[in-house]
């Protein structure tokens, strides 16, 4: 009977479970801006993973005869087009600025789905269990999150990286600042989670569920963490976007990723400005030189912006609340 009874449930939870993902969907299309947002950053992330593998230079490409060129000026070398031009060194900007895109994203993502598994487990355990493992979680939370985090970064980056660079080390050096990312932004995470399971545990359903014997397993996993995951989801998304904006303040202070190592969305645009304040027109396309800042200040602007607008949907869809 309790096969059967299982049998009959399964199918009506699939329903339920697809009927709400469709409400879901329905709510985050109404929301245009974050519609739009998913779009540029589809679009963003597509031309990131497909330009600097079809592009006909690498981003190590040096050219020495053809610093500064302008846009659509044709190779001395290869006679291909500059598309968007070329760098203080004749590198071609258009294949740096999309694995800039591909090198911010990779770190900021792989940051924000560490923070969530770390936020989530110590959010989850100290929310549950209470007491003194509560006490001891959450004041080693508060310690880390008491430190000023600019100087933390700074100096955790100086202390963990290679004392000696070479551009082969351009994944061991993205992934040192991906983990210290990790290392100081779990707490927020860890709070949020925290917080929501002290306001769940104490809902009928719960306090029924362990009236039945429910065991801590199921009451985490089955009732408590689906119900949490709706902020978490929306903490995440915004968190992308507060990492692409760290690597930019770490590269802007020589301790993000480095430019003759690989490019990123940070480093272009610290490396353009020296050129920037040394310009005597006011054309940004004279000599393209605040052209090469305009650029990659552009797509972090759109990739951040596009970000924070699927945040902003998502808390909408995922808010039960609102009508579908």
């Amino acid at each position: 009977m309790a096969a059967i009874a299982q049998a009959h449930d399964r199918p009506a939870s699939a329903g339920v479970e697809r009927s709400e993902a469709a409400a879901i969907w329905r709510r985050f299309r109404r929301h245009k801006l974050g519609v739009a947002g998913l779009i540029m950053l589809a679009i963003l992330g597509l031309a990131a993973l497909i330009i600097p593998a079809v592009s006909p230079y690498s981003y190590r490409d040096v050219n020495p005869l053809m610093p500064f060129a302008p846009a659509n000026s044709m190779d001395s070398v290869r006679g291909i087009p500059h598309l968007f031009g070329t760098d203080y060194l004749g590198r071609d900007v258009f294949t740096r600025l999309f694995y800039g895109e591909r090198t911010s994203l990779f770190v900021s993502i792989f940051a924000t789905l560490f923070i969530v598994v770390i936020g989530v487990v110590t959010g989850a355990i100290a929310g549950f269990y209470g007491g003194w493992v509560d006490t001891v979680l959450m004041r080693f939370t508060d310690f880390m999150l008491a430190l000023p985090l600019l100087p933390v970064y700074l100096f955790a980056n100086k202390l963990f990286r290679p004392t000696t660079i070479t551009p082969e080390d351009a994944f061991p050096v993205t992934m040192n600042l991906a983990l210290i990312f990790v290392l100081f932004g779990w707490m927020g995470m860890s709070r949020l989670v925290r917080g929501s399971f002290l306001s769940l545990r104490t809902e009928s359903y719960v306090e029924a569920s362990k009236a039945l014997g429910a065991s801590n397993r199921r009451l985490i996993f089955r009732h408590l963490l689906p119900n949490s995951i709706a902020p978490v989801l929306v903490a995440a998304t915004f968190s992308v976007g507060d990492f692409i904006i760290w690597e930019c303040v770490l590269a802007y202070f020589g301790q993000g990723v480095t430019d003759f190592i690989v490019p990123s969305l940070g480093n272009m645009v610290v490396t353009a400005q020296v050129f920037v304040w040394n310009m005597d027109v006011l054309n940004p396309f004279e000599g393209i030189k605040a052209y090469l800042l305009i650029i990659p200040g552009a797509m972090i602007f759109l990739t951040v912006l596009s970000i924070n607008y699927v945040g902003d949907a998502l808390r909408n869809a995922l808010d039960p609340h609102q009508t579908n």
